[in-house]
């Protein structure tokens, strides 16, 4: 017997030797494939080095940027690449180098550019009224996270990596500035390269610039929901003339990882779900562009224009409301959300809110995965009239939460109470958009003498298909299902504020009956909340009203404000008792 257990063992032990030199020998095999080549980028003129050029093999997710001594390591395997594809080198304000890749191979490494001739342009300066504008979108109702900018190949860097969005514009435009949703958790600082292109057959082409735009963007652990970055365009004075449309990219040109981060997660930019439109992104400055179908980038521009009344009847018949806001010259210079707020500590977080204006108090709730920028076209008209207090919701923007337990609009109602207790306001009016909404009733429902009106939009009293659309329940299903598996601390944020969603508001129909402050009940023709919902609502509440708005949706307050806020205003002014 004991010859036998020897000979077992023996056997288990050759077997063991087998397998570990065979994945020895697999990872000799795959790490020689794995190839670094070491460059420059050099000005042929000046012998200087060029930075960040783009560097790519066309059609291919291989290639890198130079940093800023002009110096480049180029990663590939053997198994991706063939001696005839095309390696390019490219930069604004030189011709681009395009070589077979053989020939990179077994030739010299530094690559020398030639400046293109330096055109100058004359400005002409016409003392006419400019009109501002501001196209694509750098908040929502519901943001996700494209896993494609998650993990970075191992074989491979970040470098070059680029997402981008298509805008619709007005005819001639000066760029002003750039706005975008920037998740802060994953890097501590990053260079990045905006770029804007013509479209063919719905793909970005070619750059219109003639400038180079990097800058960097510093990052942070903390938490909390991703941040509105805003560039100043001006100093670049980019014109684009005669474009219906344009790609608006951001692309990887350096990223400094946080201390002790090896997850090696990268830098992404969050988008919004929308039916009509489609994101795209490549993995190197050369590769082929993909869609990423039903969601749009958080990224959007601010433009001046002649204000003619030809250029006006154009943007008026290319003014697409899903994507276009108009925007007041004197508040565009105030980042709402981001503008020298106060906070105050509640139970297991911190609440930031801003206050505008004098008057009879009025508190503006905003909705799932948004911030108080969510109202940027709200705050400004309702602050000439009233108090305005806008607050980020816990777990939202610049508020703070701690607790690791379930998200709950009864929890949010504290935190409504606590701002109000902490600020000294015994009384106020409602505005809740969407979650915003739901948080309002549960606060009526808990608090209804610190209530003086109420305006509702795009609120529901229970969870799931009876109350919301069925494919939007479906997207926030899919949506709970892929944020399970990742482990990082704003998808677990993220995931919790999906599971509200889909779980809660659960308020008893019968407790409606007991609100009696005037409300005003709104939802959109085409809102993601069914109209026999929103009428249901009206039905239960006694002492309130509700309008359907025709050709609108969900996101009323932000395609269409003039008339929201008429709507709004109109309501909290009317002295007349609500039947």
């Amino acid at each position: 017997m004991q010859k036998n257990i020897t000979s077992r063992y023996a056997t288990l032990k050759i077997s063991v030797l087998f397998i570990l030199a065979s994945f020895f020998l697999f990872a000799i095999k795959v790490r020689a494939q794995s190839q670094e080549l070491p460059g420059e980028t050099i000005n042929a003129l000046t012998g200087l080095p060029v930075p960040f050029v783009s560097i790519g093999i066309k059609n291919k997710a291989i290639g890198t940027v130079s940093d800023s001594l002009g110096r480049y390591i180029l990663s590939y395997r053997q198994d991706e690449i063939s001696k005839t594809d095309s390696l390019i080198f490219s930069a604004i304000g030189f011709h681009t180098v395009k070589m077979d890749l053989e020939q990179f191979l077994s030739g010299n490494k530094t690559i020398m550019l030639k400046e293109l001739p330096l055109q100058l342009k004359t400005v002409k300066i016409k003392a006419e009224v400019r009109k501002m504008k501001s196209y694509g979108r750098w908040s929502a109702n519901l943001v996700f996270f494209p896993a494609m900018y998650k993990t970075i190949p191992k074989f491979s860097d970040e470098k070059g990596r680029e997402q981008a969005t298509i805008l619709k514009i007005g005819p001639d435009v000066y760029l002003r500035k750039l706005n975008f949703g920037i998740n802060r958790r994953h890097f501590k600082r990053i260079k990045l390269r905006l770029n804007v292109y013509g479209i063919k057959n719905g793909i970005p082409d070619h750059s219109l610039l003639d400038k180079d735009v990097v800058f960097d963007v510093s990052g942070s652990s903390e938490q909390g929901m991703p941040k509105v970055q805003t560039i100043d365009l001006r100093p670049y004075q980019i014109e684009i003339k005669g474009r219906k449309e344009i790609a608006v990219s951001l692309s990887i040109l350096e990223l400094q990882s946080l201390p002790g981060d090896t997850s090696r997660q990268a830098f992404f930019i969050p988008s919004f779900p929308n039916p009509l439109r489609s994101s795209l992104y490549r993995m190197k400055s050369e590769a082929t562009w993909q869609k990423v179908s039903s969601s749009h980038l958080l990224i959007g521009i601010e433009v001046s224009t002649m204000k003619t009344k030809k250029v006006e009847e154009e943007e008026q018949k290319e003014e697409n409301l899903d994507e276009t806001t108009k925007v007041d010259p004197e508040i565009s210079r105030a980042l709402y959300g981001n503008n020298n707020g106060k906070r105050i500590k509640v139970a297991g977080g911190e609440i930031y809110y801003e206050t505008y204006g004098k008057g009879s108090p009025l508190i503006l709730l905003h909705g799932n995965s948004e911030s108080i920028s969510s109202f940027r076209n709200q705050i400004g008209p309702l602050s000439e009239h009233y108090q305005v207090i806008a607050m980020d919701t816990r777990g939202h923007g610049n508020s703070i939460n701690r607790n690791t337990t379930a998200y709950s609009y009864w929890l949010f109602a504290d935190d409504l109470k606590a701002v109000m207790d902490s600020i000294h306001i015994q009384k106020a009016s409602l505005l809740g958009w969407s979650d915003g909404g739901n948080t309002a009733i549960e606060f009526a429902l808990k608090h209804p003498e610190k209530i003086d009106k109420m305006v509702l939009m795009g609120a529901n009293i229970f969870p799931g298909t009876r109350a919301i659309k069925e494919d939007i329940v479906r997207m926030f299903e899919k949506r709970r299902d892929s944020l399970m598996n990742l482990q990082d601390a704003e998808s677990n944020n993220q995931l919790r504020l999906t599971q509200l969603v889909l779980q809660e508001p659960q308020i008893n129909a019968d407790d409606l009956g007991r609100i009696s402050m005037p409300t005003l009940i709104l939802a959109g023709e085409s809102d993601v909340i069914k109209t026999e919902h929103t009428m249901l609502i009206r039905a239960l509440i006694k002492s309130s009203r509700a309008e359907i708005i025709a050709g609108e949706d969900h996101y009323l307050p932000l395609k269409n404000p003039g008339l929201f806020n008429k709507i709004v205003l109109d309501f909290l002014a009317d002295k007349s008792e609500v039947q």
